[in-house]
């Protein structure tokens, strides 16, 4: 098997993973908790910026044709639309930033280091701000438009201090996965002419 092919597979792995969080919602008011975010910027931190942002493109796209694969197994142009709209947005930006930060995964990375250890934490943390960072303002604007207005406080008490508790056992579960997940993918992912290069 290629490695480009190879290299799909994995994608479409971690896209079959993001959408299968879609059956694990718990309401808590207008923002359910949810393992997307996890799955989604997970997919970003362990695959790198191209396959991870590939990843979650691909379940934006399944779930903007109206196929349930969002949050309440839901789906739709009218959810991405909606005030949680932002937060799934902010999955690809989340997964595309961690994967930039972080890079391809590589093989070297199967000694744990520091540094390594240092990075993993340093993206899984940027990747959930960021996650917030462009779903809290939609969900401001949206309600805004609907004429049913909230302050940035108002924003923080519905869309982020719930959530801060189970989030913070994300990002825990993310670095460690990640820090196992990301050199067994690595001979994987990466161009061959590497891999002579390491042997």
């Amino acid at each position: 098997m290629s490695k480009s092919t190879i290299r799909s597979v994995f994608i479409a792995l971690f896209a079959a993973l993001i959408c299968s969080g879609c059956f694990i919602s718990i309401p808590i008011g207008l923002v359910p908790v949810t393992v997307q975010n996890m799955f989604a910027l997970m997919s970003g931190v362990i695959l790198g910026s191209i396959h991870g942002a590939a990843a979650v493109g691909i379940f934006l796209l399944l779930g903007a044709l109206g196929i349930p694969v969002f949050s309440g197994v839901k789906g739709g142009i009218a959810i991405i639309s909606g005030p949680t709209g932002g937060f799934l947005i902010g999955y690809f930006v989340g997964a595309l930033a961690a994967g930039l930060i972080a890079g391809s995964p590589k093989l070297e990375e199967k000694k744990l280091t520091a540094k390594i250890v240092g990075k993993i934490i340093l993206v899984t943390l940027v990747a959930f701000i960021l996650n917030y960072a462009a779903g809290i303002p939609w969900f401001m604007a949206v309600m805004e438009a609907k004429g049913a207005a909230k302050s940035l406080h108002e924003a923080l008490k519905i869309c982020l201090i719930p959530f801060i508790p189970g989030d913070s056992i994300k990002i825990i579960v993310t670095i460690i996965l990640s820090l196992l997940i990301r050199p067994v993918v690595a001979r994987y992912l990466i161009d061959d002419d590497a891999d002579i290069k390491k042997d």
